[in-house]
């Protein structure tokens, strides 16, 4: 028997961006469940710059990774408000950057602790698989017209949105890191540099 085509309507698209969104609100709001766990613990009355010192590890974790996610759910949201339908493809892309999502706060968690070790190359890996997707679900708007709203300005964001140099970053930070362990999370400080640098290019282009 011949399998029936499956729907994709526009209300299914919106649908998986509810749940993409709701994703990513839970994963921020795990970031924090650690840190209320290490306040509740404290044993001894101390000031809250002295508290703060004694957990500063899971803090910067925290700080940082609430900092990526909310850039990579900017990322997913300018780039899914050029769709106006999806396939099978961008569907499983979906579930590939959701799964890279949900993994941040354990990455999180295990950078935080000292005795993990290779805790910040599974880290800056976990972070490749969300940049990889996301570049994946563009490339789908650019390969498939039909799921894009038709118009100049929508393909040229798509086209201009690479991701590439933000992997080159990654990739850098990696073999750093597996040379120099003892750097901790410094390494992902790179991932400032590709920001400006695609805004300098962007500008002498359009000069």
């Amino acid at each position: 028997m011949p399998e029936t085509e499956q729907r994709r309507t526009p209300e299914g698209l919106k649908r998986l961006v509810a749940f993409a969104d709701a994703v990513v609100a839970i994963a921020m709001t795990l970031l924090v469940l650690p840190l209320a766990d290490l306040a509740s613990t404290l044993r001894q009355e101390r000031s809250l710059i002295d508290a703060m010192n004694a957990h500063s590890d899971a803090l910067l974790g925290f700080f940082i990774s609430f900092a990526v996610i909310w850039v990579l759910w900017r990322n997913h949201h300018e780039i899914l408000e050029n769709f106006r339908g999806y396939n099978a493809t961008l569907f499983n892309l979906h579930f590939v950057w959701l799964l890279s999502i949900v993994l941040l706060p354990l990455a999180t968690a295990l950078i935080s602790n000292e005795r993990v070790h290779w805790a910040d190359a599974f880290y800056i890996v976990v972070l490749g698989l969300a940049i990889c997707s996301l570049i994946g679900i563009s490339r789908q708007g650019l390969r498939h017209p039909e799921l894009i709203v038709d118009s100049d300005a929508v393909r040229r964001s798509l086209a201009g949105w690479s991701g590439i140099g933000t992997l080159i970053a990654l990739a850098v930070a990696l073999i750093v890191t597996l040379i120099r362990p003892s750097l901790g999370s410094l390494p992902l400080l790179l991932l400032l540099i590709p920001g400006p640098v695609t805004a300098i290019i962007t500008r002498a282009k359009g000069g």
